[in-house]
């Protein structure tokens, strides 16, 4: 290959490149194609935006059965879904925590430590309701 010819070049020949270089400047933008290939398959990886069940998050005020609010039957209590309720045995049971009815919605007793379950979807923090202590979601909406 000779070199291009401009005012005091040498004339010579230029250099040739290794030839693991050539196979690099080819392989990788190939490499990179076929991975961005891979990724755009069409699938739709994201969850499906839900009514929440009991103990997920939700949105205080959003209507029953829409993806910001609760299923039926249960209501968005301090940022995640609860069970509505008319006396204690309508709560479902929370192994180690007490799960009672007031005024008309399950409601979750903190721990002497001040601590909260934290298997129900919802990441769940002590809170102060009126003089009692009560969890609610840790990270409200």
């Amino acid at each position: 290959m000779l070199a291009e010819r401009r005012p005091g070049s040498t004339c010579g020949s230029a250099p040739d490149y290794p030839p693991a270089m050539r196979i690099t400047t080819a392989f990788l933008p190939t490499v990179l194609l076929v991975l961005a290939a891979a990724n755009c398959n069409g699938d739709d990886t994201q969850p499906e935006n839900l009514p929440g069940e009991f103990g997920e998050p939700c949105i205080p005020g959003a209507n029953d059965d829409t993806p910001d609010g609760c299923v039926s039957g249960l209501e968005c209590y301090a940022g995640y879904c609860e069970e509505l309720c008319t006396k204690d045995t309508h709560c479902t049971l929370i192994p180690g925590w007490n799960h009672f009815c007031l005024l008309g919605t399950c409601q979750i007793d903190c721990a002497e430590t001040l601590d909260c379950p934290q298997d129900l979807g919802t990441e769940l923090a002590c809170g102060n309701l009126g003089g009692s202590r009560l969890c609610e979601a840790k990270y409200p909406p």
